[in-house]
């Protein structure tokens, strides 16, 4: 964890399925950024609109990765940063573009701070300038008063935050288990657990162009998180967090999906949990107890252990 004391390079990978305006305009925006030491890696997820063709032809020099089809979001960073030259990694969506003065605030900050790992940007939304809750606002309601406040993180926003490469050297890659959710909070536990610090900076400021309309909706989107969040406390949560989130997330869903009208999806997703965790359990390795312990603090600081039960009920269920 060493302070890098020269210009370092930061590659910036992007990835998108079949949104090829949004593309266009979140490079563009990359190539206005103050700081100039960078690379673009666009991954592809094997999109249909011509969004290759466009970039290729648009902006040639940036670095394309082409996946033959849609192969979810943490296979299609872990590609892009496969082949990434830089010492720090920009992940964006394709809909999300960074401020003009982001890549310097964020190089500065790892320089000044050797044991930062992961910085979660802040994401406001790019029409109304207010935080984005469908980018991920990871933190308590109350908090929103912190926004323009750093702090110490148990999670970040995939679709736009800054990661040391060396992280990745450590820890490894996204968990390619999940095809869409939780990868964060999942890669979030090894960072934690190798000693890295994770901080929300809202110098790293991302516009995010919320699409009207999501890629997995309704029924089918919670089938997908509820089996992808019980997947990654089975991986990553010690024994005894499990005996305790696993009841308490499962009742919520359960409750949330009632009132939705979309319970068989819940019933659904738990199906695949169970399916699925045979696999997950031969992968597990669960953090540390007193990682596990830090992590619930910071959640308790600036997260859901800290909001009041109506706040929890109103959030989750």
């Amino acid at each position: 964890m060493n302070v890098q004391l020269d210009t370092p390079i930061v590659s910036i990978v992007i990835i998108t399925w079949n949104r090829k305006r949004d593309i266009l305009d979140t490079i563009q925006a990359v190539y206005n950024q103050a700081f100039k030491e960078f690379e673009i890696i666009m991954v592809d997820n094997g999109s249909k609109d011509g969004t290759i063709e466009a970039v290729a032809q648009t902006y040639p020099e940036v670095k394309l990765v082409a996946l033959d089809r849609n192969m979810g979001v943490s296979c299609a960073r872990n590609a892009g940063i496969a082949i990434a030259r830089g010492e720090i990694i920009v992940c964006l969506d394709s809909d999300a573009s960074p401020s003009d003065h982001m890549l310097n605030n964020i190089v500065k900050k790892f320089q000044l701070e050797p044991k930062l790992g992961v910085i979660n940007s802040k994401i406001v939304n790019a029409f109304t300038k207010e935080i984005d809750n469908i980018a991920g606002w990871s933190y308590s309601e109350n908090d929103l008063v912190f926004q323009d406040t750093e702090f110490l993180s148990f999670s970040f926003s995939e679709g736009g935050c800054a990661i040391r490469k060396d992280v990745f050297n450590k820890v490894g890659p996204f968990w390619e288990h999940l095809f869409f959710g939780y990868e964060g909070m999942e890669f979030s536990m090894r960072v934690l657990d190798a000693g890295y610090d994770i901080l929300y900076y809202p110098d790293s400021l991302v516009f995010h162009r919320a699409s009207p309309q999501s890629r997995i909706r309704g029924g089918e989107r919670e089938e997908l998180l509820f089996n992808h969040c019980l997947s990654v406390y089975l991986l990553r949560f010690p024994w005894w967090m499990l005996l305790f989130f696993v009841p308490l997330k499962t009742a919520a869903t359960l409750l949330r999906g009632a009132r939705g009208g979309y319970l068989v999806y819940v019933l659904r997703g738990w199906k695949d949990f169970l399916l699925q965790s045979p696999t997950v359990l031969r992968e597990r390795k669960p953090m540390r107890t007193t990682t596990a312990l830090y992590y619930l603090k910071l959640q308790r600081q600036h997260g859901p252990l800290s909001w009041n039960l109506f706040t929890w009920l109103r959030h989750t269920a």
